[in-house]
């Protein structure tokens, strides 16, 4: 009787590489990839998604680095990503070699204990929110111009108090219907935006840094961080101000 060997390849994770400026994804062309510091080889499907199989390990330290774009280090559990596909989005930020002609603004410094650092566009008003359904976590919004909210990481933006509440898109049932990954807190009028968040980096030396297109129109962002837990947030206006930083602190 002749001897077969047989291969088996499972995908260990999914990995969703988006452009956090823009939201769009990002090709692998000319990725590397590092899993506690070690190369390792990837497939892709398009559209910045990257297939990883037969890792050998469930919990690493993940490395992203290109010309294009500033490194991205991230802790990965694959056990934490729940059942179905092990999907994982990284939000990376243009860096000095990014090819476009696009315009940046930047905010970066060094806060020590500084967490979750992002932002949205002062303004951004495209998109309202009018009703919250908390048992079905269902959102019913008022957005005129059928935008389609494509991207994962959005924010219900609190203008008069100058804060937001960040939360995940887990489905879009309609153009007017989303669900969201948890219970919003906030208590809402039907003028307060839903709008796409801008994520920053943190280092664990205090560094951070937040771009954010500038396509030349009025330049201001709300700023979120933690520090210890606690959420801080500052309007960053960067047509006044050409060299911002979090040090100066936040309401």
């Amino acid at each position: 009787m002749e001897k077969t060997t047989v291969f088996t390849h499972s995908l260990d994770l999914a990995l969703r590489l988006v452009d956090t400026t823009s939201g769009r994804g990002v090709s692998g062309r000319g990725m590397a990839v590092r899993i506690d510091g070690k190369p390792v080889r990837f497939g892709e499907k398009g559209d910045g998604m990257l297939i990883f199989q037969n890792l050998g390990t469930r919990r690493f330290r993940l490395e992203i680095s290109s010309p294009a774009y500033e490194t991205a280090e991230r802790e990965v559990d694959l056990d934490a990503l729940g059942k179905g596909i092990p999907l994982l989005e990284l939000h990376l930020i243009p860096g000095p070699g990014y090819p476009d002609a696009a315009e940046f603004q930047t905010l970066e410094g060094t806060l020590p204990g500084i967490e979750n650092l992002s932002a949205v566009r002062v303004g951004d008003n495209a998109c309202l929110i009018r009703e919250f359904d908390p048992r079905k976590r269902l959102v019913k919004l008022f957005n005129p111009h059928h935008l389609s909210l494509d991207r994962v990481l959005y924010a219900l933006v609190d203008p008069d108090n100058g804060c937001y509440e960040p939360f995940q898109i887990v489905r879009t049932l309609d153009d007017q219907t989303i669900k969201t990954d948890r219970v919003l807190e906030t208590a809402f009028r039907n003028y307060f935006p839903i709008s796409p968040t801008v994520m920053g980096t943190c280092g664990g030396d205090g560094r951070y840094c937040l771009r954010v297109r500038d396509d030349g129109t009025a330049c201001k962002w709300l700023v979120r961080w933690e520090v210890q837990g606690t959420a801080r947030f500052r309007t960053v206006d960067f047509r006044q101000e050409p060299h911002p930083h979090l040090e100066e602190g936040g309401g």
